[in-house]
C-alpha cells in the first residue's frame, strides 16, 4: 500500500470515527443538547480536526442521515425480487420501509426530520442534497419501480412516473409518521398498526393498478 493510499484510508477511517461519535451523542442526548466539543472528545480528536471534516453540527447530522439512508436502500434493494413486476416490487419496497421504521428507530426519526424539513432551511450543501434525492434516494428507487410497472402494464399509465412516485411516497411517509407518533391514540380504539398499514396498502393498491 502506497503512502497516498494509506493516508486516504486513514482519512476515511477518521471521518467514520467522527460520525460514530456524533451518532452516539445525537441519539443519546439529542441533536440540540450534544455539542461539537463533546463529539471531538468522544472521537479523541481536537475540535479543530473535527471542523476539517465537517463544517457544522448540521453537516454531521446529514452524514448520519446518509448512513441511515444507505441502510434503508440496502434493505430495499435486497428485498426486491428480480422476476417481480413493477406493482409487486412497490409492495416489496413498502414492506422494506415498514421494517426499517421498526428496526432502525433512531435512523427513522432522523429520516422523518429531513423528509419534513424545508430543503432551503437546512444548513447543508443543497447541490449534494438534490443529487441524492434525484439519483440515489429511496424516492428515486420507488420511481424506478413505477416506471417498470407502467412499462410492464402492472401499473396505470395515465399519470407521470414522477407524480405517481411522489404521491405513493408521501402517503407511506404520512402513515408511518402517524403510527410512530400516535400509536397510543390508536390503542384507545383497539386498532393495530399492522391492520392500518395493511389497509393502507390495499387502498393504495386499488388506485395504482390499471383501470378496466
Amino acid at each position: 500500500m502506497g503512502i497516498a493510499e494509506r493516508k486516504e484510508r486513514e482519512k476515511l477511517q477518521r471521518r467514520n470515527d467522527i460520525i460514530d461519535s456524533a451518532e452516539k451523542a445525537f441519539f443519546s442526548r439529542g441533536f440540540e443538547s450534544a455539542t461539537m466539543d463533546e463529539i471531538a472528545e468522544m472521537a479523541e480528536l481536537s475540535k479543530g480536526t473535527l471542523y476539517l471534516y465537517f463544517k457544522s453540527k448540521e453537516d454531521l447530522q446529514f452524514a448520519i442521515f446518509m448512513r441511515g439512508s444507505d441502510i434503508l436502500m440496502k434493505i430495499m434493494k435486497d428485498n426486491l425480487s428480480a422476476d417481480s413486476n413493477g406493482y409487486q416490487r412497490l409492495l416489496e419496497l413498502a414492506d422494506s420501509f415498514i421494517r426499517f421504521s421498526r428496526e432502525e428507530l433512531n435512523y427513522f426519526s432522523l429520516f422523518m426530520y429531513y423528509e419534513s424539513s424545508r430543503m432551503e432551511a437546512l444548513n447543508i450543501d443543497q447541490d449534494q442534497l438534490q443529487i441524492y434525492l434525484k439519483e440515489d434516494s429511496p424516492l428515486a428507487l420507488v420511481t424506478q419501480q413505477v416506471i417498470r410497472g407502467i412499462q410492464d402494464g402492472s401499473l396505470r399509465d395515465d399519470l407521470s412516473a414522477e407524480v405517481f412516485s411522489a404521491t405513493l411516497w408521501s402517503q407511506m411517509l404520512g402513515v408511518l409518521i402517524v403510527l410512530n407518533n400516535k400509536a397510543d391514540l390508536y390503542e384507545i380504539f383497539d386498532l393495530k398498526a399492522d391492520e392500518i398499514l395493511q389497509t393502507h396498502l390495499e387502498l393504495v393498491s386499488t388506485g395504482s393498478i390499471p383501470k378496466k
